[in-house]
């Protein structure tokens, strides 16, 4: 068994709740969108898409021969599986640094905090508040809200 496994087990709680969001006291939701598409169109004009086609390995299962209790044997043959392509875009980490850094120049921070729990009570704001312990986000349909409830 790993030794690692019981630790990312236990962290998996932590983070599997957490949501990433850009975020800068007193700005609006709003202008935070705006800002968000500026930078985004900024980053895809300056790093296009630059798809690459590439294919898993191949693989070869050899035969086997499967025998039961009255020695009928049954020999199953070898054969290939793998080989399927997929497409990857090679400016795509060069486009999320981009961004970063378009939004860190607008003066956004991306922080990652939990997602509120259903059962809280929460008010929605257009204008984000100071952050405190108990600030979390709530995720709808137009993307995510950071609320203090």
């Amino acid at each position: 068994m790993n030794r690692f496994l019981p630790i990312a087990l236990a962290l998996l709680p932590l983070t599997a709740c957490q949501y990433s969001e850009y975020y800068a006291e007193g700005r609006t939701v709003a202008q935070r969108t705006l800002d968000y598409a500026n930078c985004e169109s900024a980053a895809y004009y300056d790093h296009p898409e630059q798809r690459l086609t590439r294919y898993r390995p191949r693989v070869y299962v050899p035969a086997t021969e499967t025998c039961d209790a009255e020695g009928v044997c049954v020999t199953t043959e070898g054969y290939w599986q793998g080989g399927e392509a997929y497409t990857v875009d090679l400016a795509q980490s060069r486009r999320g640094n981009a961004i970063a850094a378009c939004m860190a120049e607008r003066g956004y921070t991306e922080v990652s905090l939990p997602i509120c729990p259903a059962n809280r009570r929460v008010a929605a704001s257009t204008i984000m508040a100071p952050l405190s312990e108990s600030t979390c986000i709530i995720r709808t349909d137009n993307g995510a809200l950071i609320v203090n409830p």
